[in-house]
């Protein structure tokens, strides 16, 4: 049965799937892609049990079909062919597909798609966001999740949804992130997503356009979202996340305004001096208007000064350098608030 469609639209799924193919597994089946061909679309699938993506792109097929192929070599055949136009040849006697383009023919053996794990998924309600935002809310808080996974659901960013505002959070013990986003939905509920399936997700959603929208769902315990012609399926983690709350309640006795370039730039710099064996530690003396950052190893040291505006008490702290960047690098704005 003969499936017609263009290279980089194959290229472009095939690449978005693959972000779920495991790179360990005792099951053969689960290092292919599903392939699906149903009327003018065809569907490719790959899971690793937590985390399933599916994209699909148009073709011109002679019928429906369904076959496992394995992901690493059909990948980089693909990406190789040398002409836009492919012609995928499936002889189901022998469960067999050939991949033909200009003159390169390549032939693969399958897998029953019989075997392939299936997740049937209701519907639950839909939450619309834009790709903006979605990208957003991971990219400013995946980095303060734990990445130990013997911290169970601290390794995940919680997601917490009710009055209008979709909120994401990630605490790692040391550190914690907080971001926000409108929603056009009043309902209320919780759950905690791992932030490295969150970090893939974060890959396949394509920078064109930006303001188009992304559709999510929470159901089975599951998350479910949908954009570019792509659904991806995440499991949750298991457990209570840490009253957040708390931390944030706290009360401050200083307020600092200051550029997060010039201090972001002065971290760095003492952050070559920090040493890795003394947690990457820089002090800060803060006074008056400025901010006095400084750093010691065995055979340097470093000062830096940054300009501030100040409200509240004179202070003497230290941090670990390589939280502070973190943390600057994900803020869009040019002045910052510390307190």
């Amino acid at each position: 049965m003969k499936i017609y469609c263009t290279r980089n639209e194959l290229n472009r799924a095939i690449n978005n799937v693959s972000h779920s193919i495991p790179t360990r597994t005792p099951s053969p089946i689960l290092e292919g892609i599903l392939i699906e061909t149903k009327g003018d679309r065809m569907y490719l699938t790959a899971t690793d049990t937590n985390m399933t993506i599916e994209s699909n792109i148009p073709v011109d097929s002679e019928g429906d079909v369904s076959f496992v192929i394995e992901e690493k070599n059909f990948a980089n055949i693909v990406n190789k062919l040398p002409e836009e136009e492919v012609l995928m040849d499936y002889n189901h006697e022998k469960n067999q597909i050939k991949i033909n383009s200009g003159k390169s023919s390549s032939t693969f053996n399958c897998f029953s798609a019989d075997e392939f794990p299936r997740f049937n998924i209701g519907e639950g309600q839909k939450i619309i966001l834009s790709k903006k935002d979605i990208k957003n809310l991971i990219r400013k808080t995946s980095f303060s999740a734990s990445a130990d996974e013997l911290n169970g659901v601290l390794t995940g960013i919680l997601i917490e949804l009710g009055d209008g505002n979709l909120r994401m959070v990630a605490v790692d013990t040391f550190r914690m992130a907080i971001y926000n986003a409108k929603v056009d939905t009043h309902e209320k509920l919780s759950i905690v997503v791992p932030a490295k399936l969150l970090g893939e997700v974060s890959k396949i959603i394509s920078d064109d356009d930006n303001d188009e929208q992304l559709f999510m769902e929470i159901v089975d315990n599951k998350v479910v979202m949908l954009f570019d012609n792509n659904r991806v399926i995440l499991n949750t983690l298991n457990g209570k996340y840490i009253d957040y709350n708390r931390i944030i309640k706290a009360e401050s006795s200083i307020k600092i305004r200051t550029s997060r370039i010039e201090l972001m730039k002065s971290i760095d710099r003492a952050a070559i001096i920090a040493s890795a064996q003394n947690n990457n530690l820089i002090k800060m003396k803060i006074e008056d208007d400025q901010i006095e950052i400084t750093s010691l190893s065995e055979k340097s040291s470093i000062k830096e000064m940054v300009e501030i505006m100040k409200e509240g008490d004179n202070l003497e702290i230290g941090f670990n350098s390589r939280y502070m960047m973190d943390v600057l690098k994900v803020i869009d704005d040019e002045e910052i608030i510390l307190s």
